[in-house]
C-alpha cells in the first residue's frame, strides 16, 4: 500500500517549486496512487508521459525535481545491445565512467555513452511504499527485472528461447549446492549464466579419444564462476554447482547452439522499441544541471557522447551600451537577456553549461530542439529590443550551432563537454553578426531543421569557411533574415 501521508508530504513539496506544472503534479500523484508495483518499478518518464498524456517536458521535471526530494530513486541501466539484458545497474553518474561494459549472456564488449545503451529510470523511493518485486518467482518475472522494459520481444521469440534456448532457471540459494543431470549424445554447448553476478561458464560438449570425467564442480563466487570454460564427454554426466555468495540467485541453463535459431526468429519478429530515457538527456535537463550541481563526480570522470548539439552565444554592442547608459541599466538589459536565453534554452529541452562573460554555451539532445531554441532567441531579443529603441539601446544576439561527438568531463563542478565538436561550434558562432544563426551542415540535414527553416521569416546562405584549429574548410550556413 502507499503511504498516503508520505506521498501527500513529497506531493506538497513539489508544489512549492514554481517551475512545476501543478496540475501536472497532482496528476502525476493521482497516477501513482493506482499503479502496480512494476510498474513503479525502473519508470520510463518518456513513455510515462506519452501513456498519460502529460507533456514530456513537464513530466521530466517532475519526476527530476522528485527525486531532489526522495519521491523516486533514480538509476543508470546498462543495456547489452544484442539481448537487451541490464547489465549493471548504477545509481550514480560516476559509475558510468567505464569505456566499456561486458555483457555474460552474449560474451560481448559494448562501449559506454551517455546517448547509446544506457537508460535512465525512475524507481518510486521506499518510503511512499515498499514494492513487492521478486525477479526469481518464475521466468516472466526474471525477464521483466533482468531485461531492459523498452524493448519488448515478441511472444514468438520469447516461446522460442523458454522452450528451446532455455533449459532451466535455476534458483540457488547462499550456500546451495545443485546437481544438473544431463544427457547429451551431439557435440554441442551449454552455457550457465548468472544474470546478477554477470558471469557464465561453458560447457563444450563433444566425441573424445581421451578419457574425461563426467562429474565435475563448478564455483559460483560473487564475479565469477571457477572454472568458466569446461570440456566435457558426450553421455550422461553430472555438474554440480555451488552458491558461494550471500544471495540467492538465478542462473539460465541455456543450448547456445539454439542461440542462431533464436537470432534469425529475432530478425522475422524484430522487437517493438520504446524510446529511452538517455543520461544524454538527463545532462541536458536545466532541472538536473540546476538541482544536482554538486556530485560526487572525480575529476577524471570522462564519458563519450555520440551525438550532442552545441550551442554558443554572444552579444554584440554589451560593451558600448555599459559606456553609453552605465553600468546599472546595461548591467539589467544584459541579464534580461540571460533570462530570455535561460528560459528559451529550458523550454526546447536543453540545458545551458556554462556562461562566458555576455555568452553562453548550451546542449541539446536534438538539432531541432538547438534550431528552434536558436529562432526563438532572436525573437525574443528583438521585442527585447524594441522596448529600449527609443531610449536609443540595443543589443544583438549571435548564435552558433553544431552536432557532433563530444567528451563528458567534470569542470568546475559540473558536467562540461571538450572536443573537436565543441571547437567548431564556438569557431562557427564567431562567424555570425547581430540576429544570424550560423550552423554546420549537420544541423541543417538533421529530421526537421530544414522544414522549419523553410517555413519561418529567415532564409539561408551556404559559405565555406577556414575554422582556427579544423584542418579542412567547412561547410557552414548563414541563416538571416
Amino acid at each position: 500500500m502507499v503511504n498516503e501521508s508520505i506521498l501527500q508530504q513529497k506531493i506538497q513539496s513539489l508544489l512549492q517549486y514554481p517551475i512545476l506544472n501543478k496540475q501536472s503534479v497532482k496528476t502525476v500523484a493521482d497516477i501513482l496512487k493506482t499503479q502496480d508495483d512494476w510498474s513503479l518499478f525502473r519508470i520510463n518518464p518518456l513513455h510515462f508521459a506519452n501513456q498519460h498524456g502529460l507533456n514530456e517536458h513537464e513530466c521530466l521535471d517532475i519526476f527530476v525535481h522528485g527525486t531532489k526530494i526522495g519521491l523516486f530513486d533514480l538509476s543508470y541501466e546498462m543495456v547489452c545491445p544484442a539481448c537487451y539484458g541490464i547489465v549493471h545497474n548504477h545509481h550514480a553518474l560516476a559509475e558510468l565512467e567505464k569505456d566499456s561494459f561486458y555483457c555474460a549472456l552474449c560474451h560481448i564488449n559494448t562501449p559506454t555513452t551517455l546517448d547509446e545503451q544506457v537508460e535512465v529510470s525512475f524507481t518510486l523511493h521506499p518510503s511512499v511504499k515498499e514494492l513487492d518485486i521478486n525477479p526469481l518467482s518464475d521466468f516472466k518475472h526474471f525477464h521483466r527485472y533482468y531485461f531492459s522494459g523498452n524493448t519488448q520481444k515478441s511472444e514468438q521469440v520469447l516461446d522460442f528461447c523458454w522452450e528451446k534456448v532455455i533449459k532451466e532457471l535455476l534458483i540457488l540459494e547462499p550456500d546451495e549446492r545443485h546437481t544438473l543431470s544431463l544427457e547429451v549424445v551431439s557435440n554441442q554447448s551449454y552455457q550457465v549464466v548468472s544474470v546478477e553476478n554477470n558471469s557464465y561458464v561453458v560447457f563444450n560438449f563433444a566425441q573424445s579419444n581421451q578419457e574425461q570425467p563426467n562429474r565435475i564442480e563448478i564455483d559460483l563466487l560473487p564475479t565469477a564462476f571457477t572454472p568458466s570454460q569446461v570440456q566435457m564427454p558426450l553421455g550422461s554426466c553430472e555438474i554440480h554447482i555451488k552458491n558461494h555468495t550471500n544471495s540467492r540467485l538465478g542462473c539460465l541453463i541455456m543450448k547456445l547452439d539454439e542461440r542462431k535459431d533464436a537470432q534469425e526468429l529475432i530478425k522475422q519478429y524484430p522487437p517493438i522499441v520504446i524510446p529511452v530515457f538517455t543520461p544524454k538527456m538527463l545532462l541536458n535537463n536545466q532541472s538536473f544541471r540546476d538541482l544536482f550541481r554538486v556530485q560526487p563526480l572525480s575529476e577524471t570522470f570522462n564519458v563519450n557522447v555520440k551525438n550532442l548539439t552545441i550551442m554558443f552565444t554572444d552579444l554584440r554592442g554589451s560593451t558600448e551600451m555599459y559606456d553609453k547608459a552605465g553600468d546599472v541599466f546595461a548591467y539589467k538589459l544584459v541579464k534580461t537577456h540571460f533570462q530570455i536565453l535561460t528560459d528559451t534554452v529550458r523550454h526546447y529541452s536543453g540545458a545551458i553549461v556554462k556562461t562566458m562573460g555576455d555568452a553562453i554555451m548550451a546542449t541539446f539532445s536534438r538539432p531541432l530542439d538547438g534550431f528552434l531554441a536558436s529562432l526563438e532567441m532572436l525573437k525574443q531579443i528583438e521585442e527585447m529590443n524594441e522596448s529600449w529603441k527609443a531610449s536609443g539601446y540595443e543589443i544583438g544576439l549571435k548564435v552558433g550551432l553544431n552536432e557532433g561527438p563530444a567528451l563528458a568531463v567534470v569542470n568546475d563542478e559540473r558536467i562540461d563537454y571538450f572536443g573537436q565538436s565543441v571547437n567548431i561550434a564556438a569557431r562557427v558562432q564567431g562567424l555570425a553578426q547581430a540576429g544570424e544563426i550560423w550552423m554546420t551542415q549537420s544541423i541543417l540535414d538533421s529530421p526537421g531543421v530544414l522544414e522549419k527553416l523553410s517555413r519561418s521569416d529567415y532564409q539561408s546562405e551556404q559559405r565555406s569557411a577556414t575554422l582556427k584549429g579544423v584542418e579542412q574548410t567547412t561547410v557552414v550556413h548563414k541563416v538571416f533574415k
